[in-house]
C-alpha cells in the first residue's frame, strides 16, 4: 500500500512539474502586461477553497521561487563571476547553488512581505499570519518580473566592457521603475490613497526593504 502511495505522489509530483512550463510562461507574461489585473486575481482566488485557487496561473510565491531559479541558471549559464565574500558564512553561502538560491529567495522576498506589512498598517488591520497571507501572495506576483529583469541586469553589468555596464544599468533601473509605478498605482487603487501618498508610501518602504538588503549583503555575508 505504501509503495502505490509512494507512486501517487511522483506522479502528482511529475504532473505538477510539467504544468509549470505551461503556467509559469502565461504567469511572467501577465505580471509584465497586467500587473494590477494580477494583484486583484490574487486577492480574489485567497478567497476560494484552497482546492480552487490559483487554476489559471501559478500560485504567486511559487512564481517568484521559480523566477529566481531562472534568473539564477541564466547566471550559471554566462559562466558569471559571483563577488568575493570576506566572512565564513559568505564563502558558505556563495559556494553552493542550494544556499545561494535560498539566500535569494529570502532577499527578494523582503520587498513582498514589506509592501504586505505596509499595506495592512495603511488600512489599519491588525498584523497576523492570516491578514498578512493575502497582501503578500499579491506583491509575489509583481516582484518576481522585477527580480528576474534586475537579475539580467545584473549579470549584464558584470560582462567585461563599458556598453554592457550601461545597457544592463538601464535595464535595472526602468526594472525599478516599473516596479515602483505599479506599488503606486496599487496603493491609489486599492488603499484610496492621493498620488502623493501612494507615492510617499512606495518610496519609503521600497527604501526600507533596500536597505535590509544591504545589511544583508554587507553585513553578513560580507561582500567588498
Amino acid at each position: 500500500m505504501d509503495f502505490f502511495k509512494i507512486i501517487q505522489s511522483l506522479e502528482e509530483l511529475l504532473y505538477e512539474m510539467m504544468t509549470w512550463l505551461v503556467f509559469y510562461p502565461r504567469t511572467l507574461w501577465r505580471s509584465f502586461t497586467h500587473p494590477i489585473a494580477l494583484l486583484h486575481y490574487s486577492d480574489r482566488e485567497l478567497r476560494d477553497s484552497p482546492d480552487q485557487q490559483f487554476l489559471e496561473l501559478l500560485s504567486p510565491p511559487l512564481f517568484l521561487l521559480l523566477t529566481i531559479l531562472l534568473s539564477h541558471l541564466i547566471e550559471v549559464a554566462m559562466h558569471q563571476q559571483l563577488p568575493t565574500p570576506t566572512t565564513e558564512f559568505g564563502r558558505a553561502v556563495l559556494t553552493s547553488d542550494q544556499n545561494l538560491l535560498i539566500l535569494r529567495a529570502l532577499m527578494f522576498s523582503i520587498y513582498p512581505l514589506l509592501f504586505a506589512v505596509t499595506r495592512l498598517h495603511t488600512q489599519h488591520i491588525p498584523l497576523n499570519r492570516e491578514t498578512l497571507r493575502e497582501p503578500f501572495f499579491a506583491q509575489c506576483y509583481i516582484a518576481g518580473p522585477a527580480a528576474l529583469v534586475l537579475g539580467l541586469a545584473s549579470i549584464l553589468m558584470r560582462v567585461p566592457g563599458d556598453v554592457p555596464l550601461l545597457v544592463g544599468a538601464a535595464i535595472g533601473l526602468f526594472s525599478v521603475i516599473w516596479y515602483l509605478t505599479v506599488e503606486v498605482i496599487w496603493f491609489r487603487l486599492r488603499l484610496g490613497l492621493s498620488i502623493f501618498a501612494a507615492i510617499r508610501t512606495t518610496m519609503f518602504t521600497w527604501i526600507a526593504a533596500a536597505f535590509l538588503n544591504f545589511l544583508v549583503s554587507f553585513l553578513v555575508i560580507g561582500l567588498r
